[in-house]
C-alpha cells in the first residue's frame, strides 16, 4: 500500500511524515494546506490487491484516525493506529489498523494489516467492548452544539466544531486516564 500526503487535486507534499498526518488526524488536527494550490491535504492510501485478476488500484483517504497508544516493546517503541478509510470512487467506509515502530537507533518503519471490519462491524465491536462509547458520542454531539452556539448559530463551522468537541472529549479521557 503507497501512502502520500496531497492535496484532492494530486498535488503531494514534501516534509509531512505520513505518521505525523496519523497523529494530527488522530488529534482532530488537520494535516496541512497545499502550497500550490490552497486546498486542504489529504492522507491517501492507494491499493493493488494482490489477487485481483484486472489489477486495479483503489485508492482511499485516511478520514479518521484513532490511536490506540504507544509503548515500548523489545526495546522498540510502537505507536500503533486505527484509520478509517474513505474508498474514493464508491464512499465505502473501512479500518485499516497500523503501526509505526522506531528501534533504538535504527529508522522509522510501519506496517499495515488487512481490513478484516467494516466499519459498521468495527462500530459494533467497539460498542460492544466499551459502553460508554455511545455516552462519549453524545458527550461530542451536545459539545459540538455548544460550541456552534457560542459562535452565535453561524452555519458551515459543523465539521470544526465536531472535531474541536471530539479533541477536548479526548484529551480529557487521557487526562482521566493518566490520572
Amino acid at each position: 500500500m503507497a501512502s502520500r500526503i496531497c492535496c484532492s487535486d494530486g498535488h503531494s507534499a514534501k516534509g509531512i511524515p505520513i505518521h505525523e498526518a496519523a497523529v494530527a488526524l488522530s488529534e482532530g488536527r488537520k494535516v496541512g494546506v497545499c502550497e500550490k494550490c490552497g486546498k486542504e491535504l489529504l492522507y491517501r492510501i492507494d491499493h493493488l490487491y494482490a489477487n485481483d485478476p484486472r489489477g486495479t488500484q483503489d485508492s482511499f483517504v485516511v478520514t479518521q484516525a484513532v490511536r490506540l497508544g504507544t509503548r515500548l516493546a523489545h526495546g522498540e517503541h510502537y505507536d500503533s493506529f486505527l484509520l478509517v478509510l474513505r474508498e474514493m470512487k464508491t464512499g465505502r467506509e473501512q479500518v485499516l489498523p497500523t503501526f509505526w515502530a522506531r528501534g533504538q537507533g535504527s529508522p522509522q518503519w510501519g506496517g499495515q494489516f488487512p481490513p478484516l471490519l467494516s466499519l459498521d462491524e468495527w462500530k459494533t465491536l467497539f460498542r460492544q467492548l466499551d459502553a460508554k462509547f455511545e455516552a462519549l458520542e453524545e458527550r461530542i454531539r451536545v459539545r459540538a452544539y455548544e460550541l456552534y452556539e457560542q459562535r452565535g448559530k453561524q452555519h458551515g463551522h459543523a465539521l470544526d466544531d465536531w472535531l474541536q468537541a471530539k479533541g477536548e472529549s479526548f484529551r480529557q479521557r487521557a487526562l482521566a486516564a493518566a490520572a
